[in-house]
């Protein structure tokens, strides 16, 4: 399996390339004849978890710190609790906000205790990094389960689907894509409030410089800060630390 190193230096996009990846003067005439290269649907894919740019990864954070100070101060079993969600973001070269709504019910054991929740939310959402800029809305649905007072971690799933228009700032490509993400397992760790593991796949599809694109692949968490976005074969090892 080849394997390309993509970096997110203080949150900001950053590839490096560890595989001989475009290099000769063939690929680039085959690129060149793409909506979007492989690289750079990784570079989407990887924009939309990217936590300081308001990324999924901050809100599913930000989820379960928010159940978990329902919990402590008071919660009612079964009772759907909804709430208007906001974000900003200025350092580093990234530029985000997002404002939105997010709803979640808590669900309790036989002795009246939360073990688990399901949720959704919708927001919209502008950000601009040194290599993305994009506007457009998301939405998320799934289960988080791990809230018991005794466990150290929660579990996360979820459904992933979002619409965006980007520009790609050193290709200088304009971009409508469409991303679809099924998230699997992220294990949540409560002290750190960071995923430590879990995978997912996904669908990104669009058009740019009027062609049409579509690429499939796998997410696999890694803990640290890390994930691989893996497309085709290619992989691209994210740091967001």
């Amino acid at each position: 399996m080849k394997t390309s190193k993509m970096i997110l230096v203080n949150a900001c996009l950053a590839f490096v390339l560890l595989a001989n990846f475009s290099c000769s003067n063939e690929d680039d005439d085959s690129n060149a004849e793409e909506a979007i290269t492989q690289e750079e649907a990784a570079q989407l894919v990887a924009s939309s978890l990217e936590e300081d740019s308001g990324g999924s990864i901050e809100t599913m954070v930000k989820l379960t710190i928010e159940v978990q100070v329902t919990i402590e101060a008071e919660y009612t079993c079964g009772f759907t609790y909804e709430d208007g969600i906001s974000y900003q973001y200025d350092q580093n070269g990234i530029d985000a906000s997002y404002t939105g709504n997010w709803a979640y019910q808590i669900h309790c054991n036989d002795q009246n205790l939360p073990d688990s929740a399901t949720y959704s939310y919708e927001k919209t959402a502008t950000a601009s990094t040194p290599r993305i800029s994009a506007t457009g809305s998301s939405s998320m649905s799934g289960s988080l389960d791990g809230l018991e007072a005794d466990g150290s971690t929660y579990t996360l799933t979820g459904t992933y689907q979002g619409d965006y228009s980007q520009q790609l700032i050193v290709s200088k490509k304009n971009v409508e894509s469409e991303l679809n993400m099924q998230l699997n397992s992220l294990v949540i760790d409560k002290e750190t409030d960071s995923i430590t593991s879990g995978s997912g796949s996904f669908t990104l599809t669009g058009t740019s410089n009027n062609a049409s694109f579509s690429y499939s692949g796998t997410i696999e968490f890694m803990g640290n800060g890390s994930a691989t976005v893996t497309i085709e074969g290619q992989t691209y090892i994210v740091l967001s630390n």
